[in-house]
């Protein structure tokens, strides 16, 4: 057992909800626009006030990417962090994201594909930006699963887009990577700034976030145990998703 104890509450209270706290391994459900690194910090010192050997970074995710993110409890050098880091280095640990994608599906519902494209990113001042690349690129291969379509009516009765909704998973850890997957299969996010810019505007009225959400994380503790952090899809995307009509024809 863990000998000290963290308040659930002084975490909601930072807009974060735990949902993992085992041996060696730590994981809260953080909403969209904030950072991996700002969290990190404030669990960091959470931990250490509790009498707790405060935390590491050993995985992130984007700043409008909502879900679970996982750190190592321990410092960075620590055989807990070294271990929960091994895991992610190593393809253990399996990330599960749930989106919505642009476009008609590319399959019917419980369809799978998997989508393999090297990777190359080029970094800016203030901000990343990765593309696909036959010759320079890393290797990157995600796994796609159809969970349902959609259609968005409007109040003229006609159908003003098609929208798929699917289960991810990254076999690789490149930068924006299931985003870019997406996008060059001609079926962008929903509300990506930018990679499908051209209909932001449109979609950000509708849903104010990226949907994008890491929802599971399967990983294991330092006693070996298998563990599970799950996070409940944010408020906005369950609000952008009632705004759709299911599309049962291609169930």
């Amino acid at each position: 057992s863990i000998p000290y104890e963290v308040s659930r509450h002084a975490f909601w209270k930072e807009g974060l909800l735990l949902v993992l706290h085992h041996q060696g391994v730590l994981a809260v459900s953080k909403a969209a626009g904030i950072s991996t690194e700002s969290i990190i910090e404030w669990v960091h010192d959470e931990v250490a006030r509790s009498g707790g050997p405060g935390v590491t970074c050993v995985s992130r995710l984007d700043l409008p990417t909502s879900g679970v993110l996982v750190m190592a409890l321990g410092g960075h050098t620590s055989t807990s962090a070294n271990y929960v880091r091994a895991q992610f280095a190593g393809r253990l640990a399996i990330k599960t994201y749930h989106c919505l994608c642009s476009g008609n599906a590319f399959g019917s519902i419980g369809s799978k594909a998997v989508r393999s494209a090297r990777l190359s990113t080029v970094t800016g001042h203030e901000s990343s930006r990765a593309f696909v690349s036959t010759v320079a690129g890393q290797e990157a291969c995600t796994s796609l699963l159809v969970k349902a379509c959609y259609d968005l009516t409007g109040l003229d009765g006609m159908t003003h887009g098609s929208f798929t909704f699917a289960e991810v998973r990254p076999i690789t850890g490149r930068t924006h990577q299931i985003r870019v997957h997406l996008a060059s299969l001609g079926r962008p996010l929903v509300s990506d700034a930018i990679y499908n810019s051209q209909a932001f505007a449109t979609n950000s009225r509708w849903c104010p976030q990226l949907f994008l959400q890491c929802s599971r994380v399967t990983l294991r503790d330092m006693d070996g145990e298998l563990r599970c952090a799950e996070a409940p899809l944010s408020p906005d995307l369950i609000r952008a998703l009632g705004m759709l009509r299911r599309n049962s024809v291609l169930a």
